[in-house]
C-alpha cells in the first residue's frame, strides 16, 4: 500500500492514478477523511493521557501530605473512562483507514498504457531465431497424450483437475531448466534461495494482493497459513519489519519453489496439459533497492529473462501491461509472451514488475537514514523460469518427425541428450 504521508501531502496524485486505472477515486478522499479524524482523536488522547499523568502526580502529592484527594480521584476515574473510549476510537479509525488504503493501487508509471484487460497490452519488442518461428505444431497436451512422458488422467482421478504426473524425460527436462536457470542467475550475482511453501497471514497480507486471497491462495485453516502462489511472496517477506543499511542495497535474490494456485474461473485450452496448473515450479527474481535504482533494475530483470529465452532459442515478444491487467501492487509491469505455434498466438511465460514502495510499505521494510526519517525500500520481481510453461513452449516449437529437440543450452544438463522421443 502507499505510505500515509502521500495521502496527506499529495492526495491529488493518488486520485489521478486511480482514475487512470479506471477506478473510483472516492476511496482516496475517504482515507484522507479517516486519517484526519484519526489524528484529531489521537491528539485528544495524548492530551488526556498527559492530563491523567498530571492528576496522578497531584493525587500522590496530596496523599503524601495527608490531604483529601477524593475529588481528584473522581476526576481521574472520569479521565480514565474517556481515555478508554478514545483508545477504542483511535484504533478503530486506524483500522478502517488502513483497510481502505490496502484497496488503493500503486501510483501508475506514466508509461503504462490504459486498457481494460490483457487484450489491451501493448507489444514493445519481438524476437525470434534466425530461422524464424514455427507457424504450425501440435498442441503439447495432444502430443503428450498417451505417452510415457505425462499422465494427467490418473492424476485428475487421485488429485483433482489440473494435476499431473511428469515421467521419464519430462522430469529430466524440468530439472534441466531449474538447474540451468539457477546457474545463470547465480552468475549474475543473485543469491539462490529455496523458500518456505507457506506464509502466515500477516506476511502474506504484506506480500500478496488482496484479490489473491479470493482467487489464488490456498488457506490451511487449521494452521492459519497460506500456501504460496509464487516465491515472490516469501522473498518479499524475507526482510519483513527490518531496517536495511543503504550500503547493503541492492539485495538480489532468486527463489526456487513449488507454487500453488487455485486459478479460479480459468477454463479452455489453457487448462489442458501442463500450461495452467494448481501446482508448478518456478524460479523468481526479486530485488530490494533504493528508490532511485528501481527503474534501472526493472530493466535488468527483464533483460535477464530475455537472455534466457534467447539462449533457449524460443520466439517471444515483450508487452507493456495496461492498467486493467496491471494489478494493484506494480507501478509498471512487462510480460514476456512466448510463441505457441499450435494456437497461433503468444502465451505469457514471464511477469516482470516494479512495485516501487508499495510492497515495502505493507511489509514495513525500510532503509536506514539519518535521524528517525527512514525511507521505504523499493521492491521488484520477475519470473526467470516457470518450468511447466517453458516445457510446453519447447515441446510446441521444437517438434520434429523423430521427437522433440532439446535446446542446446540444456543438453549438458541432460547428459548430452539431444532428442526426447515421443511414444
Amino acid at each position: 500500500m502507499l505510505r500515509i504521508e502521500r495521502f496527506r501531502n499529495n492526495p491529488d496524485e493518488i486520485r489521478d492514478s486511480e482514475e487512470y486505472r479506471g477506478k473510483d477515486p472516492e476511496k482516496v478522499d475517504k482515507v484522507v477523511e479517516l486519517d484526519k479524524a484519526w489524528r484529531e482523536n489521537l491528539q485528544k488522547l495524548q492530551e488526556l493521557q498527559e492530563k491523567r499523568n498530571q492528576v496522578g502526580d497531584r493525587i500522590a502529592e496530596m496523599k503524601q501530605n495527608g490531604k483529601d484527594a477524593s475529588e481528584h480521584i473522581e476526576k481521574m476515574q472520569e479521565v480514565k473512562e474517556t481515555i478508554t473510549e478514545l483508545e477504542d476510537e483511535v484504533e478503530s479509525l486506524k483500522e478502517d483507514r488502513d483497510e481502505l488504503r490496502m484497496k488503493i493501487g500503486n501510483i501508475v508509471d506514466d508509461s503504462v498504457p490504459q486498457g481494460e484487460d490483457e487484450d489491451d497490452n501493448v507489444p514493445v519488442k519481438h524476437w525470434e531465431p534466425e530461422e524464424g518461428k514455427s507457424e504450425s505444431g501440435e498442441l503439447a497436451a495432444d502430443l503428450l497424450e498417451d505417452t510415457n512422458l505425462l499422465e494427467t488422467e490418473k492424476a485428475a482421478e487421485v488429485a483433482g483437475e489440473r494435476a499431473y504426473y511428469l515421467k521419464n524425460d519430462l522430469v529430466r527436462l524440468n530439472q534441466a531448466l531449474i538447474n540451468y536457470g539457477l546457474d545463470r542467475i547465480r552468475e549474475k550475482g543473485y543469491t539462490p534461495m529455496q523458500t518456505p511453501y507457506m506464509l502466515n497471514k500477516e506476511a502474506m497480507e504484506g506480500a500478496a494482493e488482496l484479490e489473491d486471497f479470493h482467487e489464488q491462495l490456498y488457506k490451511l485453516d487449521r494452521h492459519k497459513r497460506y500456501l504460496i502462489a509464487t516465491s515472490e511472496q516469501t522473498l518479499a517477506a524475507y526482510h519483513f519489519d527490518e531496517i536495511l543499511q543503504p550500503q547493503e542495497l541492492p539485495k538480489k535474490y532468486a527463489g526456487y519453489s513449488t507454487n500453488f494456485r487455485r486459478e479460479a474461473g480459468k477454463h479452455g485450452q489453457e487448462t489442458r496439459g501442463i500450461w495452467r496448473l494448481h501446482q508448478f515450479e518456478k524460479i523468481e527474481q526479486f530485488i530490494f533497492c533504493k528508490p532511485e535504482e528501481s527503474q534501472k533494475l526493472h530493466d535488468e530483470l527483464l533483460e535477464n529473462a530475455e537472455e534466457l529465452m534467447k539462449d533457449l532459442n524460443l520466439p517471444y515478444r515483450v508487452v507493456n501491461v495496461c492498467t486493467g491487467d496491471l494489478g494493484d501492487t506494480p507501478a509498471k509491469k512487462y510480460d514476456i509472451e512466448a510463441w505457441r505455434p499450435s494456437l497461433g498466438e503468444y502465451g505469457e511465460v514471464v511477469s516482470c514488475s516494479n512495485c516501487t514502495e508499495y510492497q515495502g510499505t505493507k511489509l514495513k521494510t525500510r532503509i536506514r537514514r539519518q535521524g528517525n526519517d527512514n525511507q521505504t525500500v523499493h521492491t521488484l520481481n520477475s519470473t526467470l523460469i516457470a518450468t511447466q510453461r517453458l516445457m510446453t513452449i519447447i515441446i510446441e516449437n521444437n517438434q520434429t518427425e523423430e521427437g522433440i529437440e532439446i535446446p542446446e543450452a540444456l543438453r549438458s544438463y541432460m547428459g548430452g541428450q539431444e532428442l526426447i522421443e515421443v511414444n
